[in-house]
């Protein structure tokens, strides 16, 4: 269990003696907060989350049953564990408690040790949970996300460009991709090393997103390229969005934070659903050969297909030019 943090115990019952007791039981390894009714805990933890909660079955208005399931019912309280304290101890009124979610009973009169060890158990399971949520939810993104842009990464963007292709056919729709290369980027990593070329990495992939808003996503391609969806956009859409990225990324300074002051420019290709191709691959293929052809002449430009190609072949591109 993380020793860096206090956890918080919350007492619910509704006679003074008992929560004045549990409070100086526990007050010394955690804080406590308390209330005396079942609406009151409720309003209070609607407020601040404690990480445990010791509950009295037998309250006026609203009895601990119901208050646990009320806790349960709701996405943000359903993980708090909840041990009834009670005096309550015939089998339908356990049966009653676990079917409603609490993790454990306590009776009254209740030992110390037993206390604190009950307590402290229930903290540890809780706690090695919402870990291994966290731990798990850290893999998953993992899965399709590049670690060090936090953009999608090809693993992804191959899935997904599959279900847009099969999705924008059935809705008759069409869409974009970019494929984006940043004009010498080998100079940036000889002249200011390879953590900071990481950095401008990361800070060109800030570029795009701010640059863009959903559906449309981003993906770190491979090295310094860098692939864009454009979901439901046309051919001229997309040039617009593309010129948007190259006219922001021109006028960002990058790795400023580092005293570099470094300005970068791109190459794009641009490739379009259904009127350039129908296969995720010869649009990426495409999007690919169109910014390469970019790449050996200006540099910092945007080359497309004219709509009236009618060839899913590579075609001289029109170059819109700084």
């Amino acid at each position: 269990m993380n020793n860096d943090k206090k956890f918080t115990v919350m007492v619910v019952d509704d006679v003074q003696e008992n929560i004045d007791i549990l409070v100086t039981v526990l007050g010394i390894q955690y804080n406590v907060t308390m209330a005396m009714d079942g609406k009151s805990a409720l309003a209070h933890i609607a407020k601040e989350l404690p990480d445990l909660i010791l509950l009295d079955i037998m309250m006026p208005e609203m009895d601990g049953f119901e208050v646990c399931r009320q806790l349960k019912s709701q996405a943000d309280t359903k993980d708090i564990p909840i041990i009834f304290l009670t005096a309550k101890t015939d089998g339908k009124s356990i049966v009653e408690g676990f079917q409603a979610g609490v993790v454990d009973y306590i009776t009254k009169p209740f030992n110390v040790t037993e206390l604190l060890v009950r307590v402290k158990t229930q903290l540890e399971i809780s706690h090695s949970r919402r870990e291994m949520t966290r731990i798990n939810a850290r893999l998953e993104h993992l899965t399709i996300h590049d670690d060090l842009t936090g953009l999608y990464n090809t693993r992804y963007l191959y899935e997904a460009l599959y279900q847009l292709i099969e999705q924008s056919k059935a809705e008759n729709r069409s869409f974009a991709l970019l494929f984006m290369d940043i004009d010498n980027f080998k100079h940036v990593v000889d002249t200011y090393g390879h953590l900071n070329g990481n950095r401008a990495l990361r800070e060109i992939a800030e570029t795009i997103m701010e640059s863009i808003s959903k559906p449309c996503y981003g993906v770190a391609y491979g090295g310094d390229e860098f692939v864009i969806v454009l979901p439901g956009f046309n051919k001229e859409q997309a040039i617009k969005t593309t010129e948007s990225i190259r006219t922001r990324m021109k006028e960002t300074t990058y790795l400023g934070s580092e005293g570099c002051n470094v300005k970068l420019s791109a190459s794009f290709g641009i490739a379009a659903y259904p009127d350039d191709a129908t296969e995720a691959r010869a649009l990426l293929k495409l999007a690919d050969q169109l910014m390469f052809r970019i790449k050996e002449t200006s540099k910092d430009a945007i080359g497309c297909l004219s709509n009236t190609s009618g060839s899913d072949q590579p075609q001289p591109p029109s170059t819109l030019m700084n």
